[in-house]
């Protein structure tokens, strides 16, 4: 059965229908009570054994946004005990390290796919699951035994198709002065600077921007980039770099961020906000459907109809397994 459990984790992207964006209510109700609390300022995560659970509890009283979901793996080297109860309840209560090739088999009998997409430099080689958001990290060094998985960490959100590799200090005064600019000016600056890789350069320079606007950092003329960043969604969507799904949630995210830090700027209502991610939420539902009512949540507060979201909240958090 401990094949089972790790293959369920790496393709639902869950541990008994708990992910990380739920919040620690859910928790508690799935593996059973409080585990082992931890804080570190704003950062709240439980250990229930093998499996923890963080949480980012935002300013103003905004409630809490999730932080990561982990499947500690290497603690099996130190016993059956380390088994959460809730997990041993369906399992069986396993022990001894996952082997990785034992693991695989089990993947590719379920059809699910994994990209190598770091190298092994720290010991550890890194795999991504796509379709469930999930990475996963295998033991290739002296530190570890080679061949065994050591963690599975929540990615999700994460822009792990970015191959691009530039210097963020000469992208970020790149981004500054094409800011500045007109639109017609930033369209042509954007096609005589853009190396082969169009897709995936912009992408960088948009998360990049993206994240040093939404940042604690002092920023002059923070509302300018706000319109920036936007503009770049909107021209990478132009040049089929992002899919309106993707923008919808890149844009609550961002939001949400901003109205937590920066309350004084002019940003989109939260109604629209909402209003676009629940658009595109499909069935059944998938990680990206289910981040994307994940990031709508954020902005539940400030709705003035709360009744079509909590729908299909409800949607969400009935797939649990209980």
């Amino acid at each position: 059965m401990k094949a089972d459990f790790f293959a369920d984790v790496l393709e639902t992207g869950t541990v008994l229908g708990l992910d990380a964006n739920l919040g620690p209510d859910v928790a508690a109700a799935v593996m059973g009570g409080l585990g082992g609390e931890n804080r570190d300022g704003r950062s709240y995560w439980r250990s229930y054994g093998l499996v923890e659970v963080g949480w980012y509890f935002r300013q103003r009283d905004l409630g809490w946004q999730g932080q990561h979901l982990a499947v500690q793996a290497h603690r099996l080297a130190h016993g059956p005990e380390w088994v959460d109860d809730a997990v041993a309840a369906r399992y069986g209560r396993f022990e001894g390290l996952m082997m990785f090739d034992e693991l695989a088999v089990e993947l590719a009998r379920r059809q699910v796919g994994l990209v190598a997409i770091g190298g092994p430099e720290s010991g550890l080689q890194e795999y991504w699951a796509p379709e469930s958001q999930m990475t996963l990290y295998v033991g290739v060094g002296d530190e570890y035994r080679p061949g065994s998985v050591q963690k599975i960490f929540t990615a999700f959100g994460r822009d792990l198709t970015i191959t691009f590799d530039g210097d963020h200090r000469i992208v970020w005064q790149q981004m500054k002065a094409v800011a500045a600019m007109p639109v017609e000016q930033r369209i042509r600056w954007a096609a005589e600077k853009a190396p082969a890789d169009f897709r995936s350069w912009w992408r960088y320079c948009a998360r990049l921007t993206a994240a040093r606007t939404s940042s604690h950092d002092e920023m002059p003329e923070r509302q300018r980039f706000v319109e920036f960043v936007f503009w770049m969604w909107e021209h990478g969507r132009a040049e089929n770099v992002y899919s309106d799904k993707e923008i919808a949630f890149l844009r609550a995210e961002f939001v949400a961020r901003l109205d937590e830090l920066h309350p004084e700027l002019s940003l989109p209502g939260n109604d629209d906000v909402v209003r676009a991610c629940l658009e595109h939420v499909s069935e059944p539902m998938r990680r990206d459907d289910k981040n994307l009512i994940d990031a709508a949540r954020l902005h539940r507060h400030g709705l003035a109809d709360t009744s079509a979201f909590d729908l299909i909240y409800e949607r969400r958090i009935s797939e649990i397994v209980n």
